[in-house]
């Protein structure tokens, strides 16, 4: 296991439960922010879809997906509210890693939990509590980002189990 996985693992294990129990009320707090409004709600979720954005435009520009710049307006479209956006071109293949790019949020917000929330009180508690769990919600790939990585989630199915295979009949 990569050293910093267990550096990261001993932090949380040493977090607080009243900062656990912080992160929590921020999560339940952002979910019930959509009963104000969607702008309310965009406004809680700001750093969490700021985060989640440039994860899809930093992966793309590396890929060299020709990203344009993230949209943080929020827009209705037929499934609801869109908070954000990130155009790409690219084939699927590279399409696949561009959409779920968001997942390297859940490291980060893990860490900024063990390092930023642990020893915090006060408001500066709710501050880092609020960032880290937007950044937690933020983490998880939308409903589009899943259809977009789906040919590439189904090839690298098919050839994990292609290799399983090869594996058992090769022993």
């Amino acid at each position: 296991m990569p050293d910093w996985i267990d550096r990261l693992h001993t932090a949380l294990v040493a977090v607080p439960t009243r900062a656990w129990l912080a992160v929590l009320a921020a999560l339940v707090l952002q979910r019930l922010a959509r009963r104000l409004g969607m702008w309310a709600y965009a406004m809680l979720a700001l750093p969490g879809t700021l985060a989640h954005e440039l994860a899809h435009y930093g992966v793309a520009w590396v890929l060299r997906g020709d990203p344009r710049l993230p949209t943080l307006w929020p827009e209705r479209n037929a499934q609801g509210w869109r908070l954000g956006s990130v155009a790409f071109r690219a084939p699927w293949w590279r399409a696949g890693p561009i959409a779920l790019a968001p997942l390297m949020l859940l490291p980060a917000s893990l860490a900024w939990i063990a390092w930023l929330v642990a020893d915090a009180r006060g408001a500066w508690l709710a501050l880092h509590a609020w960032i880290a769990g937007t950044l937690l919600s933020a983490a998880l790939p939308s409903r589009t980002d899943l259809r977009i990585a789906a040919p590439s989630l189904l090839v690298l199915g098919v050839a994990l189990v292609a290799y399983a295979l090869w594996r058992v009949h090769a022993a």
